[in-house]
């Protein structure tokens, strides 16, 4: 099995600075594991690495597409399988860094997504709690799963058991068995010195110019319907065009969104992954390096 080393944890964690210690250390190449470092023109709100940080290292997975575009885990589990591919053929270690889990669980274990078409026309007269009904009848276990107000993955369940076999049994066929050898770690702070960071880094943003980048591509209502413009440092700023809020009350906005986001983030680690839990320093930081180096000298089948 191919080697991945996997970078994981909360928004503002430091996974980017340690990615590029451990890519040094290593001999790695990054993967991008976040959802929205995928669109060029967004840089500022997704906190994307800069070149002058990147170090020389080589990134995958970034400015993928436009911000008018949309992106689907299916697009990122085949970028980041063909990265590993490709990486490892060079004899260097595949490093996946970011928050999104599910991006990140649908690229390690043996997840299939099919070519799903939303044909909203055929519910488009329901409304969401109609929509959500719908499911529940045709494919209750899926329903369990999903929000009623997620009508996106609502119609793509609905549309799975209308093409005769429901989400849930399609599921169940897969073994989430892991296809590679993976050593993941997840960034670990305590709550007050995350909360810190969180307020730290939304402070960093605007000083480089988020409210510039927000009015630039999402000034007029059609842009703020963009599957870009759905993240947290994004969405918050409806209220803003709307003349609903002060830049004050949208900085809070996020800052209260992003941190309970981080806190959601910590929880779906701590029950999906077996990982290696890192509190940063300097001490910490040797003792991590070799117990990866430990973990690649062993051989896989």
């Amino acid at each position: 099995m191919k080697k991945v080393l996997v970078i994981a944890g909360p928004t503002a964690g430091g996974k980017t600075a340690l990615s590029i210690q451990l890519a040094k250390a290593l001999n790695g190449e990054i993967i991008s594991g976040d959802s929205q470092q995928v669109y060029r023109e967004l840089n500022v709100g997704t906190a994307k690495i800069t070149e002058e940080t990147k170090q020389s290292i080589p990134h995958h997975g970034l400015d993928l597409v436009s911000y008018d575009q949309a992106y689907s885990v299916k697009d990122f589990q085949s970028m980041a399988r063909n990265a590993i591919d490709e990486i490892t053929r060079r004899n260097k270690l595949p490093i996946i860094v970011g928050g999104t889990g599910f991006y990140l669980k649908a690229t390690l274990y043996d997840y299939v997504f099919e070519d799903e078409t939303i044909q909203d026309e055929t519910f488009d007269a329901l409304n969401k709690d109609e929509l959500y009904e719908q499911l529940v009848k045709l494919d209750p276990k899926a329903s369990e799963k999903i929000h009623p107000n997620n009508r996106k993955r609502v119609l793509r369940a609905l549309n799975i058991a209308l093409k005769g076999e429901i989400k849930s049994e399609r599921e169940a066929k897969q073994k989430h068995e892991p296809l590679y050898d993976f050593f993941m770690l997840v960034m670990d702070h305590p709550k007050e010195l995350l909360d810190k960071r969180i307020e730290e880094r939304l402070d960093q943003q605007f000083m480089s110019g988020l409210k510039e980048e927000i009015e630039k591509y999402f000034s007029n209502a059609k842009e703020r319907t963009y599957q870009s413009f759905q993240a947290i440092g994004y969405k918050e700023w409806k209220a803003y065009f709307e003349e609903q809020a002060s830049i004050d009350e949208i900085k809070q906005k996020i800052v209260i969104a992003t941190r309970q986001y981080a806190k959601r983030q910590l929880t779906w680690f701590r029950h999906q992954f077996n990982a290696y839990w890192y509190k940063p320093s300097s001490e910490n930081e040797k003792l991590l390096i070799n117990t990866i180096k430990t973990w690649l000298d062993k051989e896989t089948l």
